[in-house]
């Protein structure tokens, strides 16, 4: 047995505790702190705390000079409260997705039709981050998904084919980072976002913010359609769902832009298992993208490769039409 796989999580907690403690935002690689420094800006034990910072250097996060820790180059980004890697372990390792893991195992039962998370929590994910008490954990998914569309906005700008077209709705765009881009790039186009938000209309930088439920009703008569890091949230019955109402909302001459990672063969991550964990959601192979389309009433008619990858997948474009 390896032990170090059943300590594993050891670091994922030691790591969040570093982060939430914030630390890191008066670390830099340049700007060095000293023990007794650091736990009276983060008001923490100083004996307990001292502990922590010397498991970062075993970690390679921190670095200690004379009798200042300082942030490794590889982990840098963590001084800036904003960064992707900041988001993605304030996320990814908060205490309410974290004991959703406990669940797992039960989540699999024939018995159930729960995901962990609801399990755990006794309401579905989204539901549960739309509370008002859990703005703050709303607000860092927000951010985590719009760096994630930052990344390959220019790749995604490459391969859809923007020339001709006079307007565009992201759903279940978010903050709207990708609108925005398009916005900003062709001012002519018409660009609207819809999501779930506390408010039924609002404008901001050119981009039209629509309230709305993909599973209900998805507004119609858009030349350009997308659905992107969408899919994967959810199990076939209800991927169908959303592109049906996609398609209901179509004209015929309407293009939908599905941006998703496309399962390989030899493609065995635990992001598969972490989906799962938290909505019964996963990655699908091509197949599995042409069979949704198909129940839904589309077909598959191209399929970009991004050329970005993560370490959970390559990114593509895949469209569809009726």
């Amino acid at each position: 047995m390896s032990l170090e796989m059943v300590t594993a999580y050891r670091k994922s907690n030691a790591l969040f505790a570093f982060v939430d403690s914030k630390a890191p935002l008066y670390l830099s690689t340049q700007d060095g702190k000293t023990v007794e420094q650091i736990a009276q800006l983060c008001d923490v034990y100083q004996d307990r705390f001292h502990r922590l910072l010397d498991y970062m250097q075993t970690l390679n996060v921190l670095t200690k000079k004379d009798d200042k820790f300082y942030l490794t180059e590889q982990w840098a980004s963590l001084s800036d409260p904003n960064s992707f890697e900041t988001l993605y372990i304030r996320f990814e390792l908060d205490p309410a997705f974290w004991k959703a893991w406990s669940q797992y195992s039960s989540s699999l039962s024939k018995m159930n039709d729960k995901s962990a998370f609801e399990l755990t929590h006794n309401e579905p994910f989204f539901d549960y981050l739309n509370h008002e008490n859990n703005k703050n954990i709303k607000t860092i998914f927000d951010n985590l998904m719009a760096k994630k569309t930052d990344a390959i906005n220019k790749y995604i700008m490459k391969h859809i084919p923007i020339d001709g077209i006079s307007s565009f709705i992201d759903i279940g765009g978010g903050v709207g980072s990708l609108a925005k881009n398009i916005k900003m790039h062709y001012p002519h186009i018409q660009c609207h976002v819809m999501d779930q938000y506390d408010f039924t209309r609002q404008e901001s930088e050119g981009v039209t913010f629509i309230n709305g439920n993909f599973f209900s009703d998805i507004p119609s008569g858009y030349d350009v359609y997308c659905v992107k890091n969408v899919l994967d949230d959810w199990p076939d019955n209800q991927a169908i769902d959303i592109l049906k109402n996609c398609h209901k909302a179509m004209r015929k001459d309407s293009v939908l832009y599905v941006i998703d990672m496309i399962k390989k063969p030899d493609d065995v991550t635990s992001f598969d298992l972490y989906m799962d964990t938290l909505l019964l959601g996963r990655k699908r192979y091509q197949s599995e993208f042409e069979f949704v389309a198909k129940q839904a009433g589309l077909s598959i008619t191209n399929i970009y490769n991004l050329n970005f990858s993560t370490e959970n997948g390559s990114n593509y474009i895949i469209e569809m039409k009726k």
